[in-house]
């Protein structure tokens, strides 16, 4: 039920816009035609919905990309006894109000932190990474399904277009006694 209802607004989106262009009468549309018609349409909204999510994609890593900078500059600055003290490095400090704008759970005026803060601090850094990275897995599954899907709709309209242009082919063929 729920593929009719998708089919037919596929159908509807892909009339409106040949009204919309004032091409041609979608009543006087071949079959060829209307299927080429379907399958561009599909095709372009597969297409903008895939950059859409890719784009959303490259967005969220280059957060978890900034998390992973960041614990690897706290990883540096930790001293010897596992304290750290941001103290000396203003970008460590405009870097954590910017993982706590990304959603880490952290105290963003504290600059001090024995071991044990400083590893819950990355414990955090590491959670929120994990669920950026879960987001960004379900997403990559999503862009393969549009992905596939594409592929599915070509071949789709070949196995439809295909006979068709035999048909017409043979058709012409026989008109001209061959």
């Amino acid at each position: 039920m729920a593929e009719n209802n998708q089919v037919t607004e596929v159908v509807n989106d892909a009339v409106q816009n040949v009204n919309a262009n004032g091409n041609k009468d979608p009543k006087n549309l071949s079959l060829e035609a209307l299927v080429l018609l379907l399958t561009t349409e599909r095709l372009h909204k597969l297409e903008n919905d895939s950059r859409t999510q890719l784009e959303e994609l490259r967005k969220r890593q280059q957060k978890v990309s900034f998390l992973h900078k960041m614990m690897k500059t706290i990883n540096t600055a930790t001293g010897s006894k596992g304290d750290f003290d941001m103290t000396p490095y203003p970008e460590l400090q405009d870097m954590l109000k910017q993982a706590k704008d990304l959603g880490v759970d952290l105290d963003e005026t504290k600059l001090k932190y024995n071991s044990e803060e400083r590893e819950r601090l990355l414990e955090n850094l590491r959670m929120t990474v994990e669920d950026y990275n879960v987001q960004n897995e379900m997403q990559l599954q999503m862009i393969t399904r549009m992905t596939n899907e594409r592929y599915e709709s070509y071949q789709m309209a070949r196995a439809i277009l295909k006979p068709l242009h035999d048909d017409k082919l043979n058709k012409a063929r026989s008109i001209s006694g061959r």
